[in-house]
């Protein structure tokens, strides 16, 4: 029990330190959740699809030779938000050069608007890659992934071990889009 306590009063203290407060859905869209209008057409093939911790690791080991790029995201992360449409910029970028892009979703599962708002923020954006929601309690998420606080965005190497871990856990030193597509450039290189 003293180690959930410790573990959630962490995660408390690091999505402060990056940022990430918990906004209504009002504040999301400010934030960009709603990105413009969109049609039928659109949603084809975008959904979030839920995933246990065990079917990601197992999903995640099957990747390889690909290089793959996971951005870690909530709907009440602010930055998170703002920076998710470079995401969708790289894949369209480096996708058919043996790059997979993968979106994880870190909101809470119980938390039905902000998953609605979740996936219509992917079709808005035009995520057209793979997008799931960690199907785990939320601080036992954060705890199994690793994680501080994210936004995160991790980087597999054709090998299916992480090279690279970008995080916000650091104030004064937060990760660039730049430093994803460096990341990217970096392993590209090493094929």
């Amino acid at each position: 029990m003293k180690t959930v306590l410790i573990t959630a009063a962490l995660l408390a203290a690091a999505l402060l330190l990056t940022g990430c407060d918990n906004p209504t859905a009002d504040h999301a869209a400010e934030k960009g959740a709603v990105v413009r209008p969109t049609a039928a057409s659109d949603a084809d093939g975008i959904e979030l699809v839920p995933i246990s911790y065990k079917e990601w690791t197992q999903k995640l080991a099957g990747y390889p030779p690909e290089i793959v790029v996971v951005d870690m995201w909530a709907t009440w992360c602010a930055p998170c938000i703002e920076r998710f449409p470079k995401m969708v910029e790289l894949h369209k970028k480096y996708g058919d050069r043996g790059v997979r892009f993968v979106s994880m979703n870190l909101d809470s599962r119980e938390d039905k608007p902000a998953l609605k708002m979740a996936e219509q923020f992917l079709i808005n954006t035009g995520a057209s890659f793979e997008n799931y929601l960690m199907n785990e309690n939320l601080l036992e998420a954060f705890e199994m992934l690793d994680l501080l606080g994210i936004p995160t965005v991790l980087v597999y190497g054709p090998d299916g071990q992480e090279r690279f871990r970008l995080t916000g856990d650091n104030p004064n030193s937060q990760f660039t889009d730049r430093d994803i597509e460096s990341a990217i450039e970096t392993l590209l290189a090493q094929r």
